[in-house]
């Protein structure tokens, strides 16, 4: 079988969604709107982050788009990015983007508008969420999965090569069993890449992802280590480290591995802590529940002294994990820092590859037990 690309998906055409570019044309380029924030919401696996990528790209500005997370934002760093962007751009045309990889609620929304929308070099302001947003003033595009019609479309220019081989019948049915996700349809296109166009009939009669039920977590065994055990919450172990956080370093392998395992099952994601091995490998499985089903990512715990940062050959072997057990991505959690050769490689892969380090568990420590907006 040929080899053939699947090309990035914010690099494609963006089939079905030419009114939800001229919906953004139209109120990014609108002077009289420029102070109400725009919130683009939808399912996950949909595309809002690449339609917004997408459109910037076709666009040229006086400025740049600056991209920010909830999970890291505050007024410091904000106030530090824009005061860089303006030592490379005269003209005052930023665009601000907050994509939403934790909860907010609307007050928080509400805050970081009058924040952001308080810097004359910031022209519009972009929240992109699961969710809708309420708030006092915004103007918001609802981005749902593509009709069956688009979803082949969308195959075509994805997979060009790979329609040629295949018969009509077979390539409309992978097209249609993404059910309109471009995430599901771009992981369906990867499998019958790796698996050969022979296989397309029985991958969709028994898929390793089971598309047809909505569920993008492989059926196959994806670790070479022993059945994965529950792990149960340990949670007298994060009240002690919210008034002692730098007891985090005191902590043995295995009881960082259980604290975090703990710490992601209170945001939300249902974990599953691995037995031990001598040859390493993925510590837990964390899995979330979406709109298009349930996700995986495989998440790894590094626990070294402070000043033992992370460097690029623990991430290039953590993704090259990845894309062996076709997870839907990757976290790399680490009691120090990450070199700036590791992250400069993460960036390449962002969609798939996540790194946090001890600031950022500090974080989620602090956060431990408060009620957050599902």
């Amino acid at each position: 079988m040929p080899k053939f690309d699947i090309p990035d998906i914010e690099k494609r055409t963006f089939t079905g969604r030419q009114r939800e570019l001229k919906w953004l044309d139209e109120h990014l380029f609108r002077r009289n709107n420029s102070f109400i924030p725009l919130v683009v919401h939808g399912p996950a696996g949909v595309g809002k982050t690449a339609l917004v990528r997408y459109w910037l790209s076709t666009k040229r500005y006086s400025g740049s788009p600056l991209w920010l997370n909830t999970s890291d934002y505050n007024k410091d760093k904000l106030r530090n990015l824009i005061e860089e962007d303006r030592h490379t751009h005269l003209e005052s045309s930023l665009i601000v983007i907050i994509d939403a990889d934790s909860p907010w609620n609307d007050q928080q929304y509400e805050n970081v508008t009058r924040e952001v929308f308080n810097y004359k070099a910031v022209s519009s302001l972009i929240f992109i969420s699961r969710h809708s947003v309420n708030l006092k003033r915004y103007d918001e595009l609802n981005l749902q999965p593509l009709d069956e019609l688009d979803s082949i479309d969308l195959a075509f220019n994805l997979a060009p090569n790979l329609a040629l081989e295949l018969s009509v019948e077979d390539f409309t049915d992978a097209a249609v069993a993404s059910k309109g996700y471009p995430l599901a349809l771009t992981l369906l296109l990867s499998l019958i890449r790796k698996d050969g166009a022979g296989s397309i009939s029985d991958l969709l009669r028994q898929p390793l992802y089971e598309l047809s039920g909505n569920i993008l977590v492989p059926q196959k065994e994806i670790l070479t280590v022993v059945p994965p055990i529950i792990f149960s919450a340990n949670q007298r172990l994060v009240d002690s480290l919210k008034k002692q956080p730098a007891d985090l370093h005191k902590l043995t392998p295995r009881n960082f591995e259980k604290l975090l395992a703990e710490l992601l099952a209170d945001m939300g994601w249902e974990v599953e802590l691995t037995k031990q091995t001598r040859d390493g490998g993925t510590d837990i499985l964390a899995y979330l529940n979406t709109d298009i089903g349930r996700l995986l990512c495989l998440v790894e715990a590094k626990h070294y002294r402070p000043d033992r940062k992370i460097g690029i050959d623990l991430v290039r072997t953590l993704y090259g994990t990845l894309c062996d057990a076709q997870a839907n991505s990757a976290m790399l959690v680490t009691s120090s820092t990450f070199t700036a050769d590791a992250r400069e490689f993460q960036q390449k892969h962002q969609y798939q590859l996540t790194l946090r380090d001890y600031a950022d568990i500090v974080n989620w420590i602090l956060k431990y037990g408060n009620k957050r907006v599902s």
